[in-house]
């Protein structure tokens, strides 16, 4: 690893604030890998994976046909998880909170009916008192607590769900160089998200740059989850490829990830 800051060359123990189950490992799977082989301590923690409850709304039951699911979609994608963090040999911590497409309100009508409902605008967020609620239940985590280092979502592609995560990363009682933020992975690569630096990154961007097996083993940890594949690229077959341009592109030759320190 190169042009690494002091707050990560010299953390001992990391932890990842992951919305979803994949948003750790398709962000910061390198970084997370890397720690790992350097005999550090590498957790994330999950907010949104609690079971669906039914009445499932139209969009959660498309949803669920579309990443072939029907059963127990939840479940599937706790073991594809898993298998991922095995690969990586990271440890990780789960909340078990409804996500997006599964919340109701007190009269039980679910808050985002449509498919494209889980995406806001940083203005419109609703469930203010879910940024509570997280950072809350974040203060509760053992790992998350006494890590060196935190890193958490920015909140690119204004999916609702990682909105509320970067507020509540934000209420967290820690020094802001302890607090790292990533840009998340694939919203980064889509057209009608660019430009998204400009109301997002308000530090300085910094890069990871690492050795071609450690960009490998992101790779192929992003391979473990197979149901979410053809719902984050439009052609999932070409995914690595697309994956590793981006970041040979930021790194100038060198897989990179890019992250972000507060100012």
């Amino acid at each position: 690893m190169e042009e690494l800051p002091p707050a990560i060359r010299d953390a001992h123990s990391l932890a990842v604030i992951s919305p979803h189950l994949d948003d750790a490992v398709l962000s910061c799977g390198a970084l997370l890998g890397t720690y790992v082989r350097l005999g550090r301590q590498a957790t994330t923690v999950t907010l949104f994976n609690g079971k669906p409850q039914n009445p499932l709304s139209e969009a959660a039951v498309s949803f669920h046909e579309s990443i072939g699911l029907r059963d127990d979609p939840m479940g599937s994608r706790e073991t594809e998880d898993d298998h991922a963090h095995a690969l990586l040999g990271v440890d990780t911590v789960r909340l078990d909170m409804a996500e997006a497409l599964y919340r109701c309100d007190d009269a039980g009508q679910h808050l985002y009916p449509g498919g494209q409902d889980i995406f806001v605008s940083q203005g419109d967020v609703r469930e203010k008192e879910m940024v509570d609620r997280i950072a809350e239940a974040l203060s509760t985590v053992p790992a998350l607590r006494s890590a060196d280092l935190v890193l958490a979502p920015l909140g690119v592609g204004n999916h609702v769900d990682h909105l509320l995560v970067s507020a509540a990363a934000r209420l967290l009682d820690r020094s802001a160089e302890s607090v790292v933020w990533y840009e998340e992975l694939p919203y980064i690569l889509y057209d009608h998200c660019a430009g998204w630096e400009e109301t997002l990154a308000h530090g300085s961007p910094f890069l990871c740059r690492f050795s071609d097996d450690d960009w490998e083993r992101k790779l192929d940890a992003i391979d473990c989850y197979a149901s979410q594949h053809p719902i984050l690229w439009f052609e999932p077959e070409f995914r690595r490829q697309e994956i590793t341009g981006h970041a040979r592109k930021l790194g100038s030759g060198t897989p990179a990830e890019r992250y972000w320190r507060s100012q």
